[in-house]
């Protein structure tokens, strides 16, 4: 899978507002700050602090035209949250057609830097449907444009990004659309692997970029540029080519571009063995990036850290930093998941939306066709009949559907997450069900209950990701011990039960020691951790407890505990004392 960073969430490149009534000193002061956000980011903030305090002179529409720039000065610094509230309000209470189409796709291209998937993609959804009809402003059909071929960009959905890129470069004049629409096409192109044969094509994208000083936009063509060298075996011209031009990225201010610029130089520079100037980058990198849980600049710096050490033979570093990369590649792939997720969900609500208007539109012509049925002969009859059976097929194939998805959400809600066997409700569902035909059928039954020992001390040492990696073993573990027809389920944090129907006392004494010798045999050394696994393993049959599954579990875990406090790692039963007395006791296997 091929994994780009987030595109340019601040610069949505949207032309000034027009066609506004205004005392013409503030109304230009506010068309000149539009002008340069993207392109003067110090020289807005000034734009936009002295508009804020001539505010009294703004009308209505002015006003919220300053919102509209605020919002988009938050998401150039990085205040997407922000941003997107301020977007949102605005979407919300403008009356122009014009400043709720530009609130819409700031939200748009904002979005995703909150993980608001579904709800950038709704809002350009409505953006370009809005900007599609014929009579629509050509302008803002290239802003909605603008966003989309950004958008998809960023859902790793380079073809329509690639498409929506061409119809911008084929339509607009306007140089700063082109410098955005050029760029987002390389883009798009590296991610498709067909990055242009032609040179000349990426340096008039540079060119058109630079001409208008949009050096946001030169610097990360530069960094597609580095990619692909590095993609085509060529790291060192990759590092020269950001290493001449890192101080122009610095001084665009924005600190996404640049964590990124040297993060990839770290990789670069490690590759030729530079580990001093590696280190140094990376963790320039992530101070740059600390905000970020999962971005992909976080992630190369991590691993670019990890590398460094393990090569300098300081181990401890290597596998401290090795964590934080391996959390943060997950961060970041769940990230991805999450995008893919929302794009389908997009689409999914689009096809079913076009579906219902044709199924609507279908019972209609099935409407109008059975008024004619009196009238018609036989043969339009038989028309009728074909188009009722077609409806029919359709909702017959989508209640299919439905009903496939239905049992995929219902096998989810069943089974735990990390480990893949029963988790706890549905282990108590399926046991107390076993236990009814168990008692039906005149059958035993043996609850085996197991808590690890010193689970948390894993944990601690060795990071929850070690901790998740001995859930899944145990788990592995414990379903190799159950005879065929057991349950085996996770019960809780580290502890497990497994359920035997036909099993007296001495077959649940070998299915939990078993188990332990199960537990003993895990190569705990892949995590570093120099102990065996053990566990306090708990017993109880319906002889002793009977088959009520309450009953069956506090004795089995009376026991499991008695087991714990006795010094760890053995196997205690629940019997009933021999003179019949109903208070029970636990002793040992």
């Amino acid at each position: 899978m091929r994994l780009i960073p987030l595109a340019l969430g601040f610069a949505l490149l949207l032309a000034p507002l027009a066609g506004i009534t205004a005392p013409a000193g503030f109304q230009a002061q506010l068309e000149h700050a539009d002008a340069i956000r993207s392109a003067d980011p110090v020289a807005f903030a000034r734009a936009l602090d002295a508009l804020d305090a001539r505010l009294d002179e703004a009308d209505t529409g002015q006003r919220q035209h300053l919102q509209l720039l605020h919002a988009y000065q938050k998401a150039f610094q990085g205040d997407f949250e922000s941003a997107v509230t301020l977007a949102r309000r605005l979407y919300a209470e403008a009356q122009d057609p014009e400043v709720k189409l530009r609130s819409s796709l700031l939200i748009a291209n904002s979005a995703a830097a909150t993980r608001s998937f579904a709800l950038g993609l709704s809002h350009l959804e409505q953006a370009l449907a809005a900007t599609g009809a014929a009579d629509a402003d050509p302008r803002l059909r290239e802003q909605a444009l603008a966003v989309a071929t950004i958008l998809y960009n960023q859902f790793n959905k380079f073809e329509l990004s690639r498409q929506y890129a061409d119809q911008l470069i084929a339509t607009t004049a306007e140089p700063r659309t082109r410098c955005v629409a050029r760029q987002q096409r390389l883009t798009a192109l590296r991610g498709l692997g067909t990055w242009p044969s032609d040179p000349r094509e990426v340096d008039e994208a540079l060119a058109g970029c630079e001409a208008i000083g949009e050096q946001v936009f030169v610097s990360f063509i530069r960094i597609e540029m580095a990619r692909h060298l590095a993609d085509i075996g060529r790291p060192d011209a990759a590092e020269a080519l950001l290493s001449e031009h890192l101080d122009e990225a610095e001084a665009a201010g924005y600190a996404r571009l640049v964590s990124e610029f040297r993060s990839l130089l770290a990789g670069y520079r490690l590759e030729e063995g530079d580990l001093g100037n590696a280190r140094t980058l990376a963790r320039e990198a992530l101070e740059i990036d600390a905000d970020s849980s999962a971005s992909l600049p976080k992630v190369e710096a991590l691993e670019v850290l990890y590398r460094v050490a393990q090569r300098q033979g300081d181990l401890p570093a290597a596998l401290d930093y090795y964590r934080q990369y391996a959390q943060a590649d997950k961060a970041y792939l769940d990230d991805v998941m999450v995008r893919e997720l929302a794009f389908q969900q997009s689409r999914n609500e689009v096809q079913q939306k076009d579906q219902a208007i044709a199924l609507l539109s279908k019972q209609n012509q099935v409407l109008k066709l059975e008024q004619e049925v009196a009238r018609k002969s036989a043969q339009n009859t038989r028309l009728i009949v074909l188009l009722l059976a077609v409806v029919l097929a359709a909702i017959a194939y989508w209640a299919y559907k439905i009903k496939r998805m239905q049992t995929r959400f219902r096998i989810l809600s069943q089974t735990d997450g990390l480990t893949g066997i029963f988790n706890r409700r549905h282990f108590r569902s399926e046991a107390e069900a076993l236990l009814k035909e168990c008692e039906a059928s005149g059958r035993n039954a043996a609850l085996v209950l197991l808590d690890l020992d010193n689970f948390k001390h894993i944990n601690d040492q060795h990071g929850h990701a070690a901790g998740d990696w001995v859930l899944k073993q145990v788990a592995d573990a414990c379903h190799a011990a159950c005879r065929e027809g057991d349950l085996c389920g996770r019960l809780g944090g580290e502890e497990f039960g497994i359920l035997s129907c036909g099993a007296d006392g001495e077959a649940a004494d070998r299915i939990a020691n078993r188990c332990r010798e199960l537990l003993a045999a895990i190569d705990t050394g892949l995590i570093h951790h120099h102990h065996p696994i053990t566990a306090s393993f708990g017993c109880t049959t319906t002889v002793v407890s009977g088959h009520a599954f309450e009953m069956l579990f506090a004795h089995a875990d009376e026991a499991m505990y008695l087991a714990k406090n006795s010094g760890r790692d053995q196997v205690r039963a629940h019997v009933v004392r021999a003179e019949g007395d109903p208070a029970t006791r636990a002793v040992p296997v």
